[in-house]
C-alpha cells in the first residue's frame, strides 16, 4: 500500500515538474500586467484613445477624425458608459491588460500548433517577458488588441491541424479575426506571410474538402476580409482630414529613427545581446523557421526601410522573432549537452536568465521606487539612466495630475496656465475654464493669473519652462506643491499678468 502510494507520489511530483515552466509563464504574464496597473497617471497616447467626441459629435464623425483604427475607441466608448469620468486608470486599462494576457496565452497555443511544446514555451516565455509587450498591456492603446486579435487569426487558421472540426468554421473565425485586427490599426496587415504559409498548408492538405470547395470557402472568407476592412477605411479615407494626411506624411518621411534605441529603452542592459545571440543560432534551423523568417522579414523591411519613424511599431517584427529566438535557445540546449552531460549546469543558466529577463521588467514597469526612464535606476548592480527619447510609455509616471486638476478647480478666479508637460496631458487634467498661454492668443493681454505648473521628471524630457530653469521660477509665488514617494513631482507658482509680462520682455 505504501509502494503505491510513493509511486502515486512520484508521478504526482512528475506532472508538477514538467507542469512549472507553464506555471512560471502564467505567473510572469499575470504579474507584469496587472500588478500597479492603475498606479500612473494617464499618458499622452492614453488620452488621444479615449471616447471624448465633441459637443454634437456622434461616434461614427468621431471615429472618422481619429488618425488610428476604431476598435480601441469601441472599448473606451464601452468602458464610458459603465465609467463615464475614466477617473480609476486601472479600470480603464484592464481591458487592454486582459487582451495583453490572452495574446501571451494564444501565441503559445499557435507556436505549439506548429513548432512544439518547447518552442512554444520559449517563444511565450520570451513574449511575456519583452518589455514593449508588457508595455502595450499596461496602457489604453490598440497595440494589445492588434496583437490580440493577429494572434487569434494565425490560431483559428491553424486550428484544422489539431482538430479536424474546425477545417471550415477555424477559417472564417481566422479571417474574421484578421479583419478586426486590421481595424484595431494597419499593423494588423504584416501578419499576411504567415496566413499566406498557413493557407496554402491548408488548401493544399488532401485530407480535408476537394480543392473545389475549400477554393469557394477561400473566396467567401476573401469576401468576408475586404467587408471588415473596407466597412471603416473606404470611408475613412474619402473623409480623411489634412492633419491625419501630414502625420502620416511625417511618420514616413522625417528624419530616421534609430530602433535598436528604440528596443533598448524597454529591453535595457543585456537583453538584446541575448536576442541577437539567439537569432543568429536559430539560422541552423532555416528549413523549419523559414515560414517564420518571411514572416519576420515582412514588418522589418516595411518598418526599418520605407518608415523613417517606426517607433515602437517594431513590435510587429519582434512578435515572430520571439519565435526564432526560442529556436537559437534550443539549438544551444542542444550544443550545450551534445558536449556536456551535464545538465544541471545549462538547466541553471537558462533558470537565472529568465530570471533576470523577468526582475528586469518587473523594475522597470511596476516598482516605482523610483521611475525609470524619468529617473534613474539600479537594476540589482547596473544602473538603468534616464531616457531623454520621448517615444516611451507605460513606465511608472505618477505626477498628481488628477490633484493638480482639482486644485486648479478650487480656485475663484479664471485665468491661465503654463506646464513643462506634454499639453495633451495638461488639457485632459487642467479644467477647461484654464487656457494656455502659449496657445491662446488672447494670451497677449492677460487680465487673470498664470498658474505654471512645473512637473519634475515630465514626459517631454523637458524641465524648462518659457526657456526658464525650474530654479528661475522660485522667485515668483509658490502656492502648491506635490510629492510621490517622499520627493516632490510638481510645484505650481502664481503669475500676475503684469509680472507675466515683465518677464517675457
Amino acid at each position: 500500500m505504501n509502494q503505491v502510494k510513493n509511486l502515486s507520489g512520484i508521478g504526482e511530483m512528475k506532472k508538477l515538474i514538467k507542469a512549472f515552466p507553464l506555471i512560471c509563464l502564467i505567473f510572469v504574464t499575470l504579474w507584469l500586467r496587472l500588478i500597479n496597473l492603475g498606479y500612473s497617471d494617464y499618458q499622452g497616447d492614453e488620452i488621444r484613445a479615449l471616447y471624448r467626441p465633441e459637443a454634437g459629435q456622434g461616434i461614427s464623425e468621431f471615429l472618422f477624425t481619429q488618425k488610428k483604427g476604431p476598435i480601441q475607441y469601441f472599448i473606451t466608448y464601452i468602458i464610458k458608459i459603465f465609467h463615464p469620468t475614466y477617473d480609476n486608470e486601472f479600470l480603464v486599462r484592464l481591458p487592454f491588460a486582459v487582451a495583453g494576457i490572452l495574446a501571451v496565452y494564444f501565441f503559445y497555443k499557435l507556436v505549439k500548433l506548429h513548432f512544439g511544446e518547447k518552442i512554444a514555451s520559449y517563444s511565450a516565455f520570451f513574449m511575456a517577458s519583452n518589455g514593449l509587450f508588457v508595455a502595450f498591456a499596461r496602457i489604453v492603446q490598440y497595440q494589445s488588441l492588434v496583437i490580440l486579435f493577429s494572434i487569434l487569426a494565425l490560431y483559428f487558421l491553424s486550428l484544422y491541424i489539431e482538430n479536424e472540426k474546425w477545417k471550415i468554421s477555424g477559417l472564417y473565425l481566422g479571417i474574421t479575426f484578421w479583419g478586426f485586427s486590421i481595424l484595431a490599426h494597419f499593423d494588423g496587415i504584416f501578419i499576411a506571410p504567415f496566413v499566406c504559409y498557413v493557407l496554402y498548408s491548408w488548401y493544399k492538405d488532401k485530407s480535408i474538402l476537394s480543392k473545389e470547395v475549400k477554393f469557394k470557402h477561400l473566396s467567401f472568407t476573401l469576401l468576408i476580409l475586404v467587408g471588415i476592412i473596407g466597412s471603416f477605411y473606404v470611408p475613412f479615407f474619402l473623409s480623411v482630414s489634412e492633419s491625419t494626411k501630414e502625420y502620416w506624411a511625417n511618420r514616413i518621411s522625417t528624419r530616421p529613427e534609430d530602433s535598436i534605441s528604440t528596443f533598448k529603452i524597454y529591453n535595457p542592459i543585456f537583453v538584446i545581446y541575448l536576442y541577437a545571440i539567439l537569432g543568429a543560432l536559430s539560422l541552423s534551423k532555416i528549413k523549419k523557421t523559414f515560414s517564420v523568417i518571411v514572416w519576420f522579414l515582412f514588418p522589418f523591411v516595411v518598418m526599418e526601410v520605407l518608415v523613417s519613424q517606426p517607433g515602437t511599431h517594431i513590435y510587429t517584427y519582434i512578435l515572430p522573432f520571439c519565435i526564432l529566438i526560442a529556436y537559437g535557445l534550443e539549438r544551444l540546449e542542444f550544443l550545450v549537452y551534445r558536449k556536456s552531460k551535464v545538465n544541471f549546469k545549462f538547466l541553471s543558466i537558462k533558470a537565472v536568465t529568465c530570471l533576470l529577463l523577468f526582475l528586469l521588467a518587473h523594475v522597470m514597469f511596476v516598482d516605482h521606487s523610483k521611475e525609470y526612464a524619468w529617473e534613474d535606476k539600479n537594476f540589482l548592480m547596473i544602473e538603468l539612466p534616464k531616457k531623454h527619447k520621448q517615444s516611451a510609455f507605460a513606465f511608472p509616471y505618477y505626477r498628481n495630475w488628477e490633484e493638480i486638476g482639482a486644485y486648479i478647480k478650487t480656485l475663484d478666479e479664471r485665468g491661465y496656465y503654463l506646464t513643462n508637460e506634454k499639453k495633451s496631458i495638461a488639457r485632459y487634467y487642467i479644467p477647461t475654464e484654464f487656457k494656455n498661454v502659449e496657445l491662446e492668443a488672447v494670451a497677449n493681454n492677460l487680465l487673470g493669473y498664470t498658474y505654471l505648473i512645473h512637473i519634475k521628471n515630465p514626459q517631454t524630457r523637458n524641465e524648462k519652462i518659457l526657456g526658464k530653469k525650474p530654479s528661475y521660477w522660485e522667485q515668483y509665488e509658490l502656492v502648491k506643491t506635490f510629492s510621490n514617494n517622499g520627493r516632490i513631482v510638481a510645484k505650481i507658482y502664481r503669475l500676475s499678468g503684469n509680472e507675466l509680462e515683465k518677464m517675457r520682455q
